[in-house]
């Protein structure tokens, strides 16, 4: 049956993308940026069964993809500035290359015609590895309206919070209803719908996008198991998870297929076997159900508990940061302290001071700073920023010796030698450094 897709992704330079880059690409052409000067050669890239370019009416300049893609580039000029907008389409495999590519065709034209823009559109084959039905287009398209004479204004609607969700779901309504056009034009008997299962009323599990990863990790170990002539057994949880609901699905389709039949014949014989028969479907759907909401729970406790370990770590990290910030106030205190009281000793009696401070011997500098809780770098940090605030207070000191208290005080009034009209500038002296007004910090 075809397959329904259709995802919308952006190129943006805060990611290190070029929409010159990502043409060359997905067409298998060779690009140059004329912005920063890098050339992107892709002519040897396989898979790529045809490209075209479609712009709105009197724009025959953006035809020319070297052109339309170095003007979107040069047009924007922010370093995380979005280039380009890529659409990625599923081609239903029911219909031939031509059939596809004017399904192609005809979502790139209502992309132009809805928002003016120009539509770089690449056709691909399915990978070798991959499965055979993955026919696929990718469509670039501007971010800027097309005009006769460059780019124009931003198409916001697709950017906005409020318009960008009603417009996509417009978009994949749109793509599916051109599909199922397509494949009832050819006589195709598959049709394709953008809902999800739960909104089409279906009941029946969707499966996991396995994504680039986890496609390459199940495609090594199933081709390792093929050599070895093992049975494959999927690797990643997304692969397990996807085997589990396919089975169940399966499960659930072969009961609907069972009952069914039984109802037919029953309904020839006796009724009322129909209805309890269906009370027994029932009751083994509420036990799928209940197994898969028991593993739902299970998902939400590992979740929690996780966020729980975490807040627990981010709690010890903020109590270490706590206690260093703790021991440093302490710290600074003992350093204001000593040098305190240094600076109230007698000049001839502060080396000794000093001394009985920090200590020469390694043994009783070694328990004074398991005393206080610190290590000997720490010890030895405070005894610098002691000797350092000590040096500056002598030095002021002895400047202000030298300066004698004789010395004619510079002020407004005094230069006649008469009476001082100023106020006395000094400022009070500070009690903690024994009344000489030196501040260590």
């Amino acid at each position: 049956m075809a397959i329904f897709h259709l995802s919308i992704k952006t190129v943006s330079r805060s990611t290190g993308r070029s929409a010159v880059a990502a043409a060359a690409y997905r067409t298998g052409d060779k690009l140059t940026n004329e912005r920063d000067g890098r050339h992107h050669d892709y002519t040897r890239r396989s898979g790529v069964d045809g490209s075209f370019i479609m712009a709105p009416t009197a724009c025959d300049w953006a035809l020319d993809r070297s052109r339309l893609w170095n003007t979107a580039e040069q047009t924007e000029k922010r370093s995380n500035s979005v280039t380009a907008r890529e659409y990625v389409l599923a081609l239903p495999a029911e219909l031939d290359a031509t059939e596809r590519s004017d399904l192609a065709r005809a979502f790139a034209g209502a992309l132009v015609e809805r928002y003016a823009v120009a539509a770089d559109v690449a056709l691909h084959a399915p990978s070798r590895e991959g499965d055979e039905r993955n026919h696929h287009a990718h469509i670039l398209t501007t971010t800027r309206e097309v005009e006769p004479d460059g780019l124009g204004k931003k198409t916001r609607i697709l950017d906005a919070a409020k318009t960008g969700g009603p417009e996509i779901e417009s978009l994949r309504e749109l793509w599916a209803m051109q599909c199922n056009e397509a494949l009832e034009r050819h006589n195709k008997p598959a049709r394709v719908d953008h809902r999800s299962y739960e909104r089409q009323g279906v009941e029946k599990m969707p499966t996991l996008h396995l994504g680039p990863t986890s496609v390459t990790i199940e495609r090594k170990h199933q081709a390792k198991a093929e050599r070895k002539g093992e049975d494959y057994q999927p690797r990643t949880f997304k692969a397990q998870e996807n085997r589990r609901r396919r089975g169940l699905n399966e499960r659930v389709r072969e009961l609907a297929q069972e009952l069914a039949g039984v109802i037919q014949k029953v309904r020839a014989a006796k009724k009322a076997a129909a209805s309890s028969l269906v009370r027994a479907f029932g009751r083994s759907r509420r036990a799928e159900q209940e197994t898969e909401a028991r593993y739902a729970e299970m998902l939400r406790q590992r979740e929690a508990e996780q966020r729980r370990q975490a807040e627990e770590q981010q709690e010890r990290a903020a109590e270490v940061r706590r206690k260093v910030l703790k021991r440093q106030e302490e710290q600074k205190r003992r350093i204001e302290s000593r040098l305190a009281q240094l600076i109230r000793e007698a000049p001839e009696k502060r080396a000794d001071l000093f001394a009985r401070f920090y200590p020469t011997d390694p043994l009783a500098r070694a328990v004074d700073a398991k005393l206080h809780r610190m290590g000997l770098e720490d010890l030895e940090a405070e005894e610098k920023a002691v000797r350092t605030g000590l040096e500056r207070y002598e030095a002021q000191e002895r400047q202000r010796r030298s300066d004698g208290p004789g010395m004619r005080m510079r002020g407004r009034g005094r230069g006649r030698g008469g009476p001082s009209r100023s106020r006395d500038r000094d400022t009070d002296p500070d009690p903690s450094d024994g009344g000489s007004g030196f501040k260590p910090f």
